[in-house]
Parts: C-alpha cells; structure tokens; sequence
C-alpha cells in the first residue's frame, strides 16, 4: 500500500452547501456498522486486483474484485452518501426502499469530489466497481445471519444529457439512480449506522479515512479504546509491512488530521482517545457537560446532537456570538420540534 506524499488535508471545494444539495439541516453524513468493521474496501491509489479473505470471531469475509479492481474507500462516498440520504428519509418518516436516486453532481458536491468533465468518468468507474465487485459474507446484519454473494449495490442507471441539456447516450452524467444491496439496506432499516463527521471527506489519506471509521465505531465518545499493533493493522486492511505501517501511524499520528479522535502508540498498542474539535465563534468553545446534556435532548427529539451543533454554530455565526454559549445551545435544541419516526440512530 503506498501512502501519497501529500500529508494535508483536502481544500473544501465546495464550501457554501449542506451536506445534501438539498435543504436537509438536520442531517449529517452516515456510515453503516459493519463496513466501519470490516476492511470491505481497498486503501490503494491503483486499481487494486487482488482477491481478499478475512475471518473475525468465527465469520469471514471474501472480496472478489471486478475486471478494473476492487472497491476502494473513496468510492465508498457514494454509498455514504446512499445511506445518509435514507436515514434522513427514515427518519422523517418516509417510506424507504432500496432504490436511491441523485443527479451526479449532487452527489460530487457533497462528498467535496472535484466536478470537472474527468471526476464524473471517476463516478461511473466507482459505480461499476460497487456493482462488480463480489462480496461473500456471513456477517450479521439487521439481526440476520447471512452466508451469500452480493454486491455493495446491485444495479445502477444513468441518465446523460449532452452540453445543450438533451438526453443522449454521450453526454455527460445527470441523474443516478442505485440499488443498495439488501445486506446494506437491512442495515439502515435497523438503525446500524453512525453519524460521522464531515470532514472525513477532506481526509486525503485511504488509511486515515479508514483509521477514523474504526475509531468512530469503536471508541465512540469512551474514554478510550485500545487495540494490540497487529490486530489494528488486520481491520484497518493495511498490507503494507509492519514496519511500515507502523511509519504511516506515526506520521499520522503527528499530522493530526483525524476528526474528533487523537491517537497514540503505547508499546505493541495503538490507543485512541475522543478529542471534540469544536468549531470557534470568537473564543466560543461548549463545554464537555454541556454536549453531554445536549445530545440526550437530542436524541429524545430525533437529531443528530453534531449536526446540531453545526447548525449552531452557523446561527450563531450570521447573528453573532451569544453571552452564554452553552446556554444559548441547549435552548436552541429545546425549541426544535420532534422529527417523526425513528429518532437518533448514535
């Protein structure tokens, strides 16, 4: 696995727009549980061809790729984005299937993809890997055991219209439409997912998108979560040598660029720990007590308490930093009215 040699972040190509195009405030990006656990997607930069088998407490996992290679974890924002679009509309109580349809530049937008003419040909190869590729699991999900060959998604369409808006099989992508696989759609249904931040989509790094997924499943908001060198390097899906993965941790280590999570080395262990990274107004900075009682009022109305938070901070930021911060956010939480169907899925 080569790392690239840029350790920044990504810019925040399109910086004046939601997560979803559309006017969804009270979303946030999510990831399905078993995907955060499991190393279902490649960390390579190069098309990746190689057949890959895991085995975890008794079930295994065998990924076999497509002819242009396997699924890598940027694709992964596609499915992502699937997924957090559902939840909202689970949430809202909107019947839900497994179809889920977007224009292509809704989706590029919100994942921060680039969307000259050469990243909408990136989005169909994605596609195509995401449907090609075989996946034969016998991982529990939505309270079933299932032992099968399936696909991230099973179908695809897409609708091109040329530079003068009319429909043709060589224009550029307009709209798309993908069938989740039942596997991930059981997962949405029954609440297996987590809101994650949004900056997981600046990460440059596969590794470091990869690392913040189990750190987002595992750790949580625990005081900590520790895990023997070895068998991080296993879920990550790194097949780097020891030696230097080990460099790519450090380096990662010092970069700092993993949201709300820092970690460290103690001996053969990799420990992570939650580090809230609140956005600033001013000198604003909300208190660990004060997240805390705000995300029980928010999971009893049915948010997400961090997209709160942002959606927050942003009121704050057009009408000014209030006197009381803290305060000023559990009122704000207390005057949003209850969504209707499920509530919060963290």
């Amino acid at each position: 696995m080569a790392e690239p040699k840029e350790r920044t972040l990504l810019p925040d190509r399109h910086p004046n727009r939601d997560f979803f195009v559309l006017d969804i405030k009270d979303s946030s990006p999510r990831d399905d549980l078993a995907s955060m656990e499991h190393p279902f997607y490649s960390l390579s930069v190069k098309p990746d061809l190689r057949e890959l088998e895991y085995e975890n407490n008794g079930r295994r996992l065998r990924v076999i790729p497509s002819g242009i290679g396997l699924p890598t974890i940027m694709d992964k924002d596609i499915i992502l984005y699937a997924i957090s679009k559902l939840t909202h509309q689970k949430n809202a109580g909107i019947e839900i299937d497994q179809w889920v349809e977007m224009s292509a530049h809704e989706v590029m937008v919100a994942v921060n993809w680039n969307t000259a003419r050469q990243d909408y040909k990136r989005l169909e190869n994605a596609l195509v890997r995401l449907r090609s590729t075989t996946f034969v699991s016998d991982i529990e999900t939505g309270g079933e055991l299932q032992t099968k060959g399936f696909g991230i998604i099973e179908e695809f369409e897409v609708e091109r219209r040329n530079e003068k808006g009319k429909i043709g099989p060589f224009g550029r992508m307009s709209k798309i439409r993908i069938k989740l696989s039942s596997w991930t759609f059981n997962a949405v249904k029954a609440g297996e997912v987590l809101a994650i931040n949004p900056l997981y989509f600046r990460l440059r790094r596969p590794l470091e998108r990869r690392i913040y997924e189990l750190a987002r499943k595992h750790c949580g908001d625990q005081e900590s979560w520790r895990i023997g060198f070895d068998r991080f390097q296993k879920k990550v899906g790194s097949n780097a040598p020891a030696k230097k993965f080990r460099y790519f941790i450090k380096e990662i280590i010092a970069d700092g660029h993993i949201p709300d999570y820092m970690l460290s080395l103690d001996g053969q262990n990799v420990v992570v720990h939650p580090v809230r990274q609140h956005v600033p107004i001013g000198n604003l900075r909300l208190k660990v007590e004060t997240m805390e009682r705000a995300k029980a009022l928010a999971v009893e109305k049915g948010y997400d308490v961090y997209a709160l938070e942002q959606e927050f901070i942003d009121f704050a930021q057009r009408k000014g930093r209030p006197d009381n911060p803290d305060g000023a956010f559990i009122g704000f939480i207390k005057k949003k009215k209850p969504l209707r169907g499920q509530g919060s899925l963290l």
